[in-house]
């Protein structure tokens, strides 16, 4: 029978939290979701925690719901996304002589040049939080995905490195502990999205993956299979909603009930003579307005965070080398009239991203707003279970060895 491993992935965002419990089989690495739970949460402002009570609170309701779904099962951990405007990333390149008298490359060797490649001038209040490899050269030979076996003189590695503030990153840690749980890893939203919502071949012709959250833009670029650039805009749906509580005069709650249901990122998607009620500030019953009103300030807000990621997009040096071109994922993503104005804007195809392959509960979690806690869960299993296959495979190696040695002295 197959092992099982349990993962759970929390997405703390700044709108939501939501958290995800899957079963992955060891073998196969599929993954089965078991448990969601999603709460609303205010805790957190642009991806920063503001108010630690209250998102430890989210964090303990949302985890309370992903157990009683998947059976009260216990979660005593979780992989957690992060972002934020303090969130920077480069790529950078380690080398190491492999030594020995055999020359073979082994999993130490990769974990050598990896942290080599980590050696970096960081700011003080920075740190690292993810070193992701993007390819290994053999012997100057490029391309290689999986060095270890290999004979070589020298191992090289090109990462892609992210950081982020350690104050920041503590206080996200901080929460967790209070709601009683401890964390197995960090991930940078837009990594964790990229996995739930690409496709491989995109990856490996080229994709830009555009996330849309509460308070922030995630950006990720992927080349050749692997990340090559990623980056965090301060500007969200959150700011379609607060352009509305203000051009309305109407209360933030309205204001996002009023999105949610009549707001459009295109202005030709309405029709003449369409209205709209909502209740603003100091009045007892709502007003009818026309629905045009609305688009007018949704409309350009929508088109300026394209703008906006767009020109970030410019600054990997890719834009024009995406032949995958752009998926949107997000909860701000589902205002029609998103993609096709997206495709204006980046001047590339452009899709709706969902998550995908996750077994049975593949409906309840078949919205952009699942996108990056669903991806949690595909990172940090094939990360666990891809490191547990490679020990495995250097074991199979080392008996093998040890046999013919006994066998032929």
């Amino acid at each position: 029978m197959s092992r099982k491993e349990y993962i759970a992935g929390l997405d703390i965002g700044t709108t939501k939290t939501c958290c995800i419990l899957a079963e992955v089989d060891a073998d196969t690495r599929a993954v089965e979701i078991v448990g969601v739970g999603l709460t609303p949460s205010d805790g957190l402002k642009k991806g920063v925690v503001v108010e630690l009570d209250t998102t430890s609170e989210a964090i303990r309701v949302a985890t309370d719901k992903a157990q009683q779904m998947a059976g009260n099962f216990a979660i005593k951990s979780v992989v957690v996304g992060v972002t934020g405007e303090h969130i920077s990333s480069l790529n950078s390149r380690g080398v190491v002589a492999i030594t020995g008298p055999d020359r073979e490359i082994k999993p130490a060797d990769v974990d050598r040049v990896i942290e080599a490649s980590k050696v970096i001038v960081l700011p003080p209040e920075q740190e690292i939080i993810q070193a992701i490899p993007r390819d290994f050269i053999v012997d100057g030979e490029e391309g290689v995905k999986d060095p270890i076996g290999m004979s070589a003189t020298r191992l090289e590695v090109e990462t892609h490195i992210v950081t982020g503030s350690s104050v920041f990153l503590d206080n996200i840690v901080k929460c967790v502990h209070r709601a009683g749980l401890s964390v197995d890893a960090t991930v940078l939203n837009s990594v964790a999205a990229g996995e739930a919502v690409l496709l491989d071949e995109e990856k490996q012709l080229g994709v830009a993956l555009v996330d849309i959250g509460g308070g922030t833009t995630d950006i990720a670029v992927f080349t050749g299979g692997e990340v090559y650039y990623t980056s965090v805009i301060p500007v969200g749906g959150n700011h379609v909603t607060n352009d509305i509580a203000i051009g309305l005069r109407t209360s933030r709650e309205e204001a996002e009930r009023v999105k949610k249901d009549y707001g459009a990122a295109d202005g030709s998607l309405v029709e003449p003579g369409q209205t709209f009620e909502v209740t603003q500030l100091g009045a007892a019953e709502p007003v009818e307005l026309p629905r045009d009103v609305l688009v007018r300030i949704t409309e350009p807000r929508m088109q300026e965070i394209l703008s906006m990621a767009r020109a970030e997009l410019a600054k990997s040096d890719r834009l024009e080398m995406l032949p995958a071109g752009v998926v949107l994922t997000g909860g701000a993503c589902q205002m029609p009239g998103t993609v096709e104005i997206a495709e204006k804007t980046f001047g590339l195809s452009v899709r709706l991203g969902v998550p995908r392959n996750v077994g049975a509960l593949s409906n309840t979690v078949a919205s952009p707003i699942y996108s990056t806690a669903v991806g949690l869960i595909k990172y940090a299993a094939r990360e666990q279970l891809g490191l547990q296959e490679r020990e495995k495979t250097v074991t199979l190696k080392q008996a093998i060895a040890s046999f013919f040695k006994r066998l032929f002295g």
